[in-house]
């Protein structure tokens, strides 16, 4: 069996220790902008496919039950696509979300509505602050973000809540706060938010808080992320996400059932408006 000396022991302990104390230092002088640029390194994937269930939950508690299929695929130009599908009831089966982020643009947007006929509608500029389907989730937030049209300012770092969709605690986190500010004409103009504050947890660099603040600079709704599983190396996601709309008395729950990060699982031509139009997307 190998023998190490105390005097090599105690060197190893020092440069462990100073190695965490470095990491630390360096972690304390990020910027707004580095810390979401470290949470993208992280937790971006090129591929994903998921299938939830949605529970729309309304001010008297009654709830409504939806099953969903959420696409996600990185283009040649670094920018994603993404499509979000509805199995269930049946009064939304086959509705379909199609989105495009573009560079230096605001995204397209396509809905496709069976009861209206085949064809996609798309999405106006100032719709995108409206909520998507009944949900908690406006059209913006469907999408990730470009980092290029924000304006992310650190806060002092702060220990807050994660809460279920009955206000109970769930986990206190140590993490990051960053204020996102469109700072892109365009985007400024059509968002329905003046900015939002995001938690950021030191340990994972993910994203586990949002509260949002309408155009007028008031407190509107709160996202939570938690049961957290670890999906390869530091890439991590999180199996329930709540949107928890203060203004409206209204909650939106999703449950991840499961996931898929292969390219075969999103392939590049269902992110083509004929691809759903065709009612391939219809399972």
């Amino acid at each position: 069996m190998l023998q190490v000396s105390g005097s090599v022991f105690r060197s190893l302990f020092v440069f462990i220790l100073a190695t965490v104390f470095i990491f630390s230092a360096h972690a304390d002088d990020l910027s707004g902008r580095q810390i979401m640029d470290e949470v993208s390194a992280r937790h971006d994937r090129p591929f994903e496919f998921e299938e939830q269930a949605m529970v729309l939950i309304d001010d008297r508690g009654n709830t409504e039950n939806r099953e969903v299929r959420r696409y996600a695929r990185e283009w040649e130009n670094g920018l994603y696509r993404y499509l979000l599908v509805f199995d269930s009831p049946a009064g939304v089966r086959g509705v379909a979300l199609l989105t495009w982020q573009n560079k230096g643009a605001s995204d397209d947007q396509w809905m496709h509505l069976p009861a209206y006929g085949r064809e996609m509608k798309r999405s106006a500029d100032g719709g995108k602050r409206n909520y998507f389907m009944g949900t908690d989730f406006a059209f913006e937030d469907m999408t990730s973000e470009e980092r290029e049209k924000f304006r992310y300012d650190r806060q002092p770092d702060e220990t807050f809540e994660i809460k279920d969709e009955t206000g109970a605690v769930l986990d206190t986190v140590e993490g990051y706060v960053v204020d996102a500010y469109p700072k892109d004409e365009e985007l400024a103009s059509q968002t329905g938010y003046q900015y939002r504050r995001l938690y950021v947890s030191k340990d994972r660099f993910f994203i586990r808080r949002i509260d949002f603040y309408d155009r007028r600079g008031r407190f509107l709704k709160t996202q939570y992320s938690w049961d957290m599983e670890q999906i390869e190396g530091d890439t991590w996601r999180a199996n329930r996400i709540l949107m928890d709309n203060d203004k409206l008395n209204h909650q939106t729950l999703i449950r991840v059932n499961s996931r898929d990060l292969t390219e075969g699982s999103v392939p590049a031509r269902m992110f083509e408006q004929r691809w759903v139009t065709s009612g391939r997307h219809l399972r």
